[in-house]
């Protein structure tokens, strides 16, 4: 049997170009490790590249397929465009942190396949994700923040004054649409109007806030000025799998590479990037907080008092050293009100966009949705326009919320706060409890996202040895979505089409299948090498069959046009 390449995970079709490729251009590859994408569906390897001229020097290159279509097929170009915007005429940023191209991309059927090079060669380079729990995480993230302020916009301007719902609008863009993720969730699993102007949230003490969807007419950020929205060069998806920095837990924090600039934009509002990065960074330590913690958190984030007795100690350094961190690029100008509030919009737009992405479960989403209304009620108080109209109170999904009360929401319905009690039983079932097709739309996506990312981490395992925490986190997936669909279709067996009762079966019967599958004795570590890398390929077969027939169920319940499934 003909040794596999080293490049296998990106395809056939892929690793045959890329084998091509050496043998015209008399270069060899040596793949080093494959890196965190995070989860834009691109796949990126360090390897080393060598030209047969011995008079060329070994250096380190990234090697990128972009996922097809959307923004990625826009990558090779904007890249350029970034590397040529240059701060003041000074070319020092660009070539000490952004990556260039080596050589010519290559496309590959609707794809991009790019030929990266980092600055200083880039032999000791990691991910910002892979250092989320070393003690350098505070100084390294506020260095990248303060660098992209000042290094790379010492030229900030404004096109013009603009509404704080205009604001956010803009930072959202698309995420808005009404058939779009976000307004999606809000709808079904919230039992919100996108429209209602004024919200409570059932807790105790809740005090009324701004929806946050609701940027239309008469919305409560209508009336807010933002007199000077600072505007710039920013990355446009900062997040720590966009960020370079070095292994060596001593190095110098500045130096550090920004990758993936197939967002980048030199008009873009500049509060956003700081802000996603660090929501970003919270969200990794999210699902480990308890609802106290969490709510210490939020008060945090939006800048109110609060002991922050109950958030580790290195998160807490982490927001502040972050939010600190432009605090000398203001101080060369006289926007520092101006820059509160635009961070404080910034938090709104970055936690809906959190709030829309269904890798997130339910608590966590909830939790995201909760600081985007809290951040748009600080901003009101701030420039003194905080005032609430009537209410509607807003219950979170049922797994988001433990030990609060369970009052339902009627949306359009105004409830007095005194109404909702602990322990009162639900007025109507939630979306996630309830009969019909959204439910189940709902797991069936949740199990795409979850699954499609353990399938990435098995076929970046060696074939033949994949780890036993790889098969047991596809285990308790497998069966968490099987146990869940299963209740859910035989609920909703009288209200449901034969079609989409056949095609969510046939999702059953394929995760009943990759459940057995993982259990198989080919991946025993006794077994002969050849028995483990045949169980390894046959479970990666079943997952991505697992997949396809998720994703035609999904689009059968979505309706014809797959409105938004595909943009989550």
């Amino acid at each position: 049997m003909d040794d596999p390449s080293p490049f296998a995970r990106f395809g056939e079709r892929t690793a045959s170009l890329l084998e091509k490729w050496q043998q015209l251009n008399h270069r060899s590859l040596t793949p080093v490790d494959w890196l965190d994408a995070g989860g834009s569906g691109a796949l990126l390897v360090s390897v080393f590249v060598q030209d047969r001229d011995p008079k060329k020097t070994k250096r380190r290159m990234i090697i990128k397929l972009c996922s097809p279509g959307g923004e990625s097929s826009m990558e090779p170009g904007r890249l350029n465009s970034a590397r040529m915007s240059l701060p003041l005429g000074d070319g020092s940023f660009t070539r000490d942190h952004l990556v260039e191209h080596l050589y010519d991309p290559m496309p590959v059927d609707d794809a991009w396949l790019m030929f990266q090079g980092l600055a200083g060669n880039g032999t000791d380079m990691v991910t910002l994700s892979t250092i989320l729990r070393q003690q350098r995480l505070p100084g390294v993230a506020a260095e990248i923040v303060r660098s992209l302020l000042t290094h790379w916009n010492p030229d900030e301007h404004a096109d013009g004054a603009m509404t704080a719902a205009g604001f956010v609008g803009e930072l959202l863009d698309r995420r808005l649409e009404p058939d779009g993720p976000l307004a999606y969730w809000v709808r079904n699993a919230l039992g919100l109007a996108l429209d209602t102007p004024w919200i409570r949230l059932a807790r105790r003490g809740s005090a009324p806030l701004p929806n946050p969807v609701h940027l239309g007419a008469g919305c409560a950020l209508a009336g807010g000025v933002v007199s000077y929205p600072v505007r710039g060069r920013a990355h446009g998806d900062l997040h720590p799998g966009n960020i370079m920095v070095p292994a060596d837990l001593k190095a110098n924090a500045k130096h550090y590479v920004l990758i993936d600039l197939s967002r980048f934009d030199e008009r873009a509002l500049l509060a956003r990037d700081p802000v996603h990065l660090l929501l970003c960074l919270v969200a990794d330590f999210l699902p480990h907080l308890s609802d106290d913690a969490r709510d210490e958190l939020l008060d945090l984030l939006v800048g109110r008092q609060t002991p922050g007795l109950l958030i580790p100690q290195g998160l807490q350094w982490t927001v502040d050293r972050i939010r600190q961190a432009p605090d000398g690029w203001l101080a060369d100008r006289d926007i520092s009100g101006e820059w509160r509030g635009q961070w404080m919009l910034s938090m709104q737009a970055c936690a809906l966009m959190f709030t829309a992405r269904v890798r997130y479960d339910a608590r966590d989403r909830w939790w995201f949705f909760r600081l985007a209304a809290e951040a748009a009620a600080e901003y009101l108080r701030a420039i003194g326009a905080y005032e609430p109209e009537e209410t509607v109170f807003v219950q979170g999904p049922p797994a988001s919320v433990t030990g609060a009360p369970t009052a339902i929401v009627v949306p359009g319905q105004a409830t007095p706060v005194e109404s909702v009690s602990d322990g009162a039983p639900a007025a109507t079932p939630t979306v996630a409890e309830g009969v019909g097709r959204e439910p189940i739309l709902a797991l069936l996506l949740d199990a795409r996202e979850h699954l499609g990312l353990r399938l990435d981490r098995l076929r970046a395992q060696t074939a033949g040895s994949v780890s036993s925490e790889t098969l047991q986190a596809i285990r308790q997936r497998t069966t968490y979505a099987h146990r869940e669909i299963a209740a859910r279709l035989d609920a909703a067996h009288h209200v449901l089409d034969e079609g989409t009762r056949d095609s969510v079966g046939a999702v059953l019967e394929r995760l009943a299948h990759v459940t057995a599958m993982v259990d198989e004795p080919g991946f025993s570590p006794e077994q002969p090498s050849f028995l483990r890398d045949l169980a390894h390929r046959a479970l990666i077969m079943a997952m991505d069959q697992l997949l396809g027939s998720v994703h035609e169920a999904v689009r059968g319940m979505d309706g014809p046009s797959g409105s938004w499934i595909d943009r989550v």
